[in-house]
């Protein structure tokens, strides 16, 4: 179908839940009322390495209200991986349920279900625990030591657990053949989700062995299959439910509080819900990986690369969850040419904080390391770091390095052309008076190039998708997909309406309930559009098909006569021609004898996983004397393919801007020595972008068109995200002469607000 006569695709349609959250009646995990509910809560260790020597819950049993405590003895002791991926030989099982030898502080040590929240704590306060306190390691360095306390000796005879490699051509070979090398170590830091609502779930588990949860996830499917593993229930059994959903960005994929949930239900013969406090969510779940990166790079005098070679390591924190997948994942993330090309990826073990899937799932790391390093090569080249990255950016028919996807779309240089456009506007608008060069301010622009995948870089990426359509030829879309609140649902929508003829307003969409929806690998890798719009794509044309057999058999004629072409069914009948909408034909081969009830099904597989990309610029102010910056404008220009709804990309940009600016500025999770803990365990201590921080943003959607997608799309979600700290720190290090090679950006400026 040409783009140009696309109907509904394409167009900014509000997101379907909009006006359920605007009211506050959309209905969240933490809103559903269940008839005799309980309340659960996690005892978690307050020190980041300890054994216990002892532990008693007989008085907490007895507390007023508590209606059950679990110990680690208590439960299964498998050890399991909590991430919500595929089956892998990279994932490793380490982690226990609950645990008499806590590796970081929030550890699960013990839980406990009573009638309230109260009580719960209550029966805290009575569990009786002796620790035998250990020396943490939380450095990714000291932890790579010789000499260091293995944490896993089960796992692995040292911390560095894993080890991941990628490789094209020699790169010794191209670093000889290179007029110029130039290296450097990058360090980033740990970083919380901070999604607005916290990790929790009711589960609840009948005497008849089932266990239904209600969870805010994103990985449905896989944590039915983890906790089958581990408490030995069949799948058949266990239904897992997704409510509207307050953010995820990578967090929920995994599991956290269910198993617990589900053995203090058993326990308690009773449903039971567990929330984490803020405090635990900043603690107790995940963070974005911090990182060591050592990149080398070599170019030839007119800047062409020759070879890159990135050594990394990984801090995994206390267990393994996504760990060496996120390395696989980096290694693939490269968006220029070249032909010699070297990747070593280290996951390290420590007492820190554990890291899972965040937005970029390794990218952000490797980007921010590869294009300020690249800067400095422009820089010293004396060559504009635009033109850098447009005579080496990759092409279609070209070979992301360390993958063996082949790009077929691409639309770097439309970004640049576009995002350029919007520079130059906004300087001629804004026209400094600071033009004297004695001035103690001085303004820089900095830019930093992108790219991401449409679902897993190892193209595993399935989805399902089933339509079912009703007699008034409206149509309910079952999908497994989880929308986290960025509005997947009504792309998908979209999509049907497109294909079918039909009215958005027609589409009711179930979604995220293994019970109900068909087979999804999960909500990840920026999959939606891609993955589940390819596979919602199929469906459709599958009810079409159906509607047309049905139509044969009604008119008593051939699959030559019947024809559907835009948004009707043009039939030739021996005795006249007719024409009928999809509406119209549902009346015909529903209401009649033997009718028939239309279904659209299908599955599909990713064989690729196409690139988008973006172009990131931003412009910083400099004040010498306070070594303070301002972050003014950031420009972000995409390219996503055929955009299926352009107000939910616009939103995606605009918030991944702000998850960048994070990033870049001042979000870190450190560790405070002297406690032994996370120094910001609230958001009064751990600080994120306010309206008060916000650069005036400029986005725009340039056109492109990729084959594999459905109408041409492309995803967006994580790669928003990827080039903006590199962006502010190429303009900040332009605005102030430095050379930066570490994040906060708060190490070495003070920041100021925007207004």
């Amino acid at each position: 179908m040409d783009q140009n006569e696309l109907i509904v695709v394409g167009k900014g349609y509000p997101r379907h839940e909009a006006m359920e959250k605007v009211t506050g009646s959309a209905c969240y995990t933490d809103d559903l009322v269940i008839p005799n509910l309980a309340y659960g809560a996690i005892l978690r260790s307050p020190y980041p390495h300890a054994r216990i020597s002892s532990i008693d819950k007989s008085e907490a049993e007895k507390t007023p209200g508590v209606l059950g405590v679990l110990l680690p003895e208590d439960v299964p002791s498998r050890l399991y991986n909590s991430s919500g991926n595929p089956p892998s030989p990279l994932a490793v099982s380490d982690e226990r349920i609950l645990t008499d030898h806590p590796l970081h502080v929030g550890d699960r040590i013990a839980a406990v279900a009573a009638v309230s929240p109260d009580a719960c704590r209550e029966g805290f306060s009575k569990i009786s625990i002796v620790y035998e306190q250990l020396t943490p390691v939380f450095e990714i360095d000291k932890a790579i030591d010789e000499n260091a306390f293995c944490l896993h000796p089960e796992i692995s005879d040292s911390n560095i657990f894993k080890k991941i490699k990628a490789e094209k051509g020699d790169v010794e070979a191209g670093f000889k053949a290179s007029e110029l090398v130039m290296e450097d170590c990058f360090t980033t830091p740990a970083v919380s989700h901070v999604c607005l609502e916290t990790v929790g779930c009711i589960c609840d588990y009948t005497q008849d062995g089932r266990l239904t949860i209600w969870s805010n996830s994103q990985t449905l499917f896989h944590e039915r299959r983890i906790l089958s593993e581990i408490l030995g229930l069949p799948e058949s059994k266990i239904r897992i439910i997704k409510p509207a959903m307050g953010g995820g960005f990578g967090s929920r994929q995994q599991l956290h509080n269910q198993p617990v949930g589900a053995l203090l239900s058993k326990l308690v013969n009773r449903p039971v819900k567990i929330f984490n406090s803020r405090e635990e969510e900043m603690v107790g779940t995940c963070v974005r990986h911090e990182s060591k990166c050592r990149i080398k790079t070599g170019v030839s005098k007119d800047g062409l690369l020759q070879a890159f070679q990135a050594e990394v390591h990984h801090n995994t924190g206390a267990y393994g969850t996504h760990g060496p997948i996120v390395l696989a994942a980096q290694s693939k993330k490269l968006p220029y040419r070249i032909s010699h090309y070297q990747y070593e990826g280290n996951c390290v073990y420590t007492n820190a904080p554990v890291a899972g899937a965040m937005r970029g799932y390794g990218n952000p790391q490797i980007s921010f390391a590869r294009e300020v390093l690249f800067d400095r090569i422009a820089r010293r080249l004396e060559m504009d770091p635009l033109e850098f990255r447009l005579i080496n950016h990759i092409h279609p028919g070209d070979r992301v390095p360390g993958s063996p996807l082949e790009l077929k779309s691409c639309a770097i240089r439309e970004c640049i052309e576009a995002g350029e456009k919007i520079r130059k506007e906004i300087d001629d608008r804004n026209t400094s008076d600071i033009t004297n060069p004695d001035s103690d301010i001085v303004e820089s622009w900095g830019v930093a190039l992108g790219m991401h995948t449409s679902g897993p870089s190892n193209n595993t990426g399935m989805s399902s998708a089933a339509i079912l359509v009703n007699d008034d030829g409206s149509a309910n879309l079952l999908t497994g997909s989880a929308d986290m609140g960025q509005g997947s649902e009504t792309a998908l929508s979209q999509i049907v309406a497109e294909l079918l003829g039909i009215e958005l307003n027609d589409i009711t969409v179930t979604s995220a309930d293994t019970l109900y929806t068909p087979f999804e690998m999960g909500t990840f890798a920026s999959s939606q559009a891609y993955v589940a719009g390819n596979a919602v794509y199929a469906a459709a044309e599958d009810v079409v098909e159906n509607v047309k057999t049905a139509l044969m058999k009604y008119y008593k004629i051939g699959p030559e006569a019947i024809v559907w072409k835009d948004g009707f069914f043009e039939i030739a009948t021996p005795e006249e021609k007719i024409s009928l909408s999809f509406k119209e034909a549902i009346a015909k081969i529903t209401f009649i004898e033997n009718g028939t009830i239309i279904i659209g099904r299908s599955s599909f597989m990713a064989e690729h996983s196409p690139p988008p990309f973006a172009v990131c610029w931003a412009k910083a102010a400099f004040d010498k004397l306070t070594r303070s910056i301002r972050i003014q404008h950031i420009i972000q220009v995409v390219d996503v393919g055929t955009p299926l709804n352009p107000d939910i990309i616009t939103g995606q940009i605009e918030g991944g801007i702000m998850m960048g600016l994070g990033y870049a500025l001042m979000e870190q999770v450190a560790i405070d020595k002297r406690a032994s803990k996370p120094s910001a365990n609230d958001l009064l201590a751990y600080r994120i972008p306010s309206s008060m921080d916000m650069p005036e943003i400029h986005t725009h959607i340039a056109t492109s068109f990729e084959p594999t997608g459905p109408f041409g799309a492309k995803s967006v979600g994580e790669m928003t995200t990827v080039p903006v700290a590199p962006a502010i720190v190429n303009a900040v290090a332009a605005a102030s002469g430095d050379d930066i090679s570490s994040l906060p950006l708060t190490k070495y400026y003070n920041i100021m607000n925007r207004r």
